[in-house]
């Protein structure tokens, strides 16, 4: 199956949508990351059949200061005690060799206004810490192998941090984290310690990174974004399914036009049918 997402009916502003992670949160509603917009969410209103975007609602994060979140990719949702929540990520990546992008904010989803969001003071100086192995990346800026997270998923008690980088050919990497989400206070106090798993790809001379995770149900299997670590290359992007208890992952008959950048996915139901929604950092989507 060849992919070539439908552009955004609106645009954020002037310019078009870059659309990173995504996740449901009602029968017709889905929310994503804009990562060059760290002050809001934004919601999808789809029609009744759960094909076509009919509008994009900016929801503002209340909560968060300035710096407090930076390029946000990753996002992920958790049902917990009858409310939704909403985790977002940052890349916690290097810039320009000094602006460094940082957060982990937790959102509690409400159907209308602005979302109460609190940030976790010092995420990434906590994560580099406890990861020697990731601490020298995290001082190198993503083109020169430096750490770049995009994908985000939560997976019974433990969050997992797929790596765009840094990545090697034939593996990229997730970092697992357990964490009580539902705490009183979202501070560094509530993350367990943390771990890098390996994960093998199909293909040993392609240098893949993680451009999004997403949990596809009680089988265990999760779904993988894939495409090309640094910003430059021709490594295709391509979808696949990864049981973290065999390490490898497995490409689904799916594959994406040239001119496509999906960096945000999700598995719902809908029809009494199992979809996929892909969302494009050029300002799309798409159904599967």
């Amino acid at each position: 199956m060849k992919v070539r997402p439908i552009p955004f009916p609106e645009k954020n502003g002037t310019v078009p949508f870059n659309a990173s992670g995504v996740v449901r949160v009602g029968a017709r509603h889905f929310v994503f990351v804009d990562n060059k917009d760290p002050t809001a969410l934004f919601e999808l209103a789809f029609d009744a059949r759960v094909v076509t975007v009919e509008r994009i609602h900016r929801r503002r994060l209340a909560g968060p200061g300035k710096g407090d979140l930076r390029d946000p990719e990753g996002l992920t949702r958790i049902d917990l005690g009858g409310e939704t929540l909403l985790i977002v990520a940052s890349s916690l990546c290097v810039a320009d060799g000094h602006r460094v992008s940082d957060g982990l904010v937790r959102v509690r989803y409400r159907r209308d206004g602005d979302l109460p969001a609190e940030p976790m003071d010092g995420f990434r100086d906590w994560l580099l810490d406890r990861l020697p192995a990731l601490a020298e990346a995290g001082r190198l800026e993503p083109d020169a192998g430096g750490l770049n997270v995009e994908g985000l998923t939560w997976d019974a008690g433990t969050l997992l941090f797929g790596l765009r980088g840094p990545a090697a050919p034939g593996e990229a990497a997730v970092v697992r984290i357990p964490a009580d989400v539902g705490a009183a206070r979202w501070t560094t106090a509530v993350l367990g310690a943390p771990e890098v798993v390996p994960v093998r790809l199909p293909e040993p001379g392609v240098t893949w990174g993680i451009r999004d995770l997403s949990d596809t149900g009680p089988d265990g299997d999760l779904l993988v974004l894939l495409g090309r670590s640094a910003g430059t290359g021709d490594a295709p992007f391509r979808l696949g399914s990864w049981d973290p208890g065999r390490g490898r992952v497995e490409l689904l008959d799916v594959a994406f036009h040239r001119t496509a950048k999906p960096e945000g996915v999700t598995v719902f139901t809908a029809g009494g049918e199992q979809r996929i929604l892909v969302v494009d950092d050029a300002g799309g989507y798409a159904v599967l």
